[in-house]
């Protein structure tokens, strides 16, 4: 079973043992969204839910029925969401919720109170009359070509390393710059590049499949430089003592599948010595790529289908900063002097 295919399955059966213990229209529910969403959406759908039926049922003294939603008023979700903003579970942990996280889970609510107002088991959908919590608008952060050209310099070797340090990196050298190099030039995110399998790649022409982040297959293409340090990588790794049914590209020190926090972790520890001004991230390479995908290309739409955004307007609030290059550049196209 392939790392998207393993993952995939793991948070269904997760999603499926939580929402068995939860009344009939909510397995309705999430039985809708089956074919719609994945299995990890899902997941946290059930756990969103969960939380607020289980909110309702302390204050009832059972887990409640339809009748008991149509009961429900604004005022209801609005306590609710003040409870979320600070609370104690069972074992006395304290659990805060920002903005980001309160908006998230009225969202999850809200989804699933039009669902059983839209097919008649409720007969109104309060939830349409609570205003989302504002989220502020956060600074995209990226690398700047020189920062980049340091990183690389890093991973090549030329970093403050500990004799520790120095001699796991020399092991794992070729594989960090073979992420690191794909990840910069195709954008792809940290989940992508940890569930590439080996008949994944395609060197003849350059390309790469991949499984995006709801499950769509999708293609991408390598640079130059990037094609390069993955076939130095892939020469090593066959030299490996791993078993055949390892088929994962990128392998951890035990000859297994590299995770995703190994990955990132391994991201981190590279730019703390190159950029330490900056926190980068493997999702940070990906804004990177956005960008100067943007300043060589002006195409909005090229970025948002490399990146595998389904929907423009999503490209365009994470990278409307990238258009500001292209402003300047234009100062002065307009000019209204008479001419002589």
């Amino acid at each position: 079973m392939s790392n998207h295919k393993a993952t995939a399955q793991h948070f269904r059966e997760k999603c499926d043992e939580t929402v068995s213990v939860l009344p009939a229209y909510c397995i309705s529910y999430i039985r809708s969204i089956r074919q719609r969403t994945a299995p990890r959406t899902q997941y946290e759908y059930v756990k969103d839910i969960r939380m607020f039926l289980q909110w309702i049922e302390k204050s009832i003294g059972h887990m409640p029925d339809l009748n008991d939603l149509a009961q429900l008023t604004r005022q209801d979700f609005e306590d609710y969401m003040e409870h979320l903003e600070y609370y104690r579970d069972e074992r006395g942990r304290v659990h805060t919720n920002g903005r980001s996280s309160l908006a998230r889970k009225l969202s999850s609510l809200s989804r699933f109170f039009n669902y059983l107002f839209q097919n008649d088991m409720l007969p109104r959908d309060e939830t349409r009359k609570i205003q989302a919590p504002k989220v502020p608008k956060k600074n995209i952060i990226r690398l700047e070509k020189d920062e980049t050209a340091d990183l690389l310099h890093a991973v090549s070797g030329n970093a403050p390393m500990t004799p520790k340090q120095a001699d796991y990196h020399a092991k794992q050298q070729l594989r960090d710059t073979a992420i690191i190099q794909l990840m910069l030039a195709t954008g792809i995110r940290v989940s992508e590049c940890a569930g590439i399998d080996l008949n994944d790649i395609d060197l003849n022409h350059h390309c790469i499949r991949i499984i995006r982040k709801g499950g769509d297959e999708a293609t991408v293409y390598m640079s130059d430089d990037a094609q390069e340090a993955l076939e130095a990588w892939l020469d090593h790794r066959a030299s490996l003592p791993c078993p055949d049914t390892e088929t994962a590209v990128f392998l951890s020190s035990r000859n297994t599948r590299m995770s995703v926090r190994a990955i990132e972790y391994m991201v981190r520890k590279y730019a703390s010595w190159a950029v330490p001004a900056k926190h980068i991230t493997p999702h940070k390479f990906r804004g990177t790529y956005a960008t100067e995908l943007y300043r060589a290309t002006g195409d909005i739409y090229l970025v948002a289908e490399t990146l595998g955004h389904k929907d423009i307007t999503t490209t365009r609030e994470h990278y409307a900063s990238m258009t500001d290059d292209r402003k300047q550049a234009h100062r002065n196209t307009v000019d209204y002097k008479k001419e002589e």
